[in-house]
């Protein structure tokens, strides 16, 4: 283990750093920045959630060849990016322990980032949506590097995001009359100031309030 390598996990193990904080301690060190950053993925010191921003694993994580879970990894980076953002759709029902089903996809609502495509992360297939930021600000359990929306905004997500997703049409009609009975009515009404005022229509169409 180099000197740059030693200062990084001993600074930064257990945080995020950036791009920028990298190549800084490449001219403390006298290190190219390409070759940096090559090294510490492929030696596992470092993992990548987005571009130019790292997840440093801390000396007892390299040792034993593991990491936190990814969830938190990607939380992390999220935060120190200072993004509003929660965990939603089908990852939001397996946090709120409504379903056990795994899905490929970890799904984050965020305002600030879009990708057209899923992005590779910690092993795991990650969607971005982007979002209004008024959407990111209520129904959301908050433990840190976790954050997810509740049921009620996670239904009512579905709902409002199949409407732009025809793909997401069927399946949101699906899981929303499946854990309709599991919400509280009054959240419901609270968090629908927060949407467009179609979708109150849509869920009386659908005979659900």
């Amino acid at each position: 283990m180099n000197v740059s390598v030693r200062f990084i996990l001993s600074q930064y193990g257990g945080k995020v750093i950036t791009k920028e904080e990298l190549e800084k301690i490449c001219k403390r060190f006298e290190v190219n920045i390409d070759y940096l950053i090559h090294h510490l993925i492929s030696y596992g010191y470092v993992i990548r959630i987005l571009r130019g921003l790292y997840y440093v694993k801390t000396i007892e994580e390299f040792k034993l060849k593991k990491a936190l879970r990814p969830l938190e990894i990607i939380g992390l980076g999220l935060n120190r990016m200072n993004v509003k953002w929660y965990y939603g759709l089908f990852t939001a029902l397996r946090l709120n322990a409504l379903t056990h089903e795994y899905f490929a996809k970890i799904f984050i609502l965020n305002d600030s980032i879009y990708r057209s495509k899923a992005v590779k992360i910690y092993g795991e297939d990650v969607e971005f949506i982007k979002i209004k930021p008024r959407l990111t600000e209520f129904g959301i359990v908050d433990n840190g590097e976790i954050r997810y929306s509740d049921v009620e905004k996670t239904l009512l997500d579905f709902f409002y995001l199949s409407r732009y997703n025809p793909k997401l049409r069927f399946t949101a009609k699906n899981v929303v009359e499946e854990y309709w009975d599991r919400i509280n009515k009054g959240k419901i009404n609270e968090y629908l100031k927060y949407y467009p005022k179609s979708l109150r229509k849509v869920l009386e169409n659908e005979g659900l309030l």
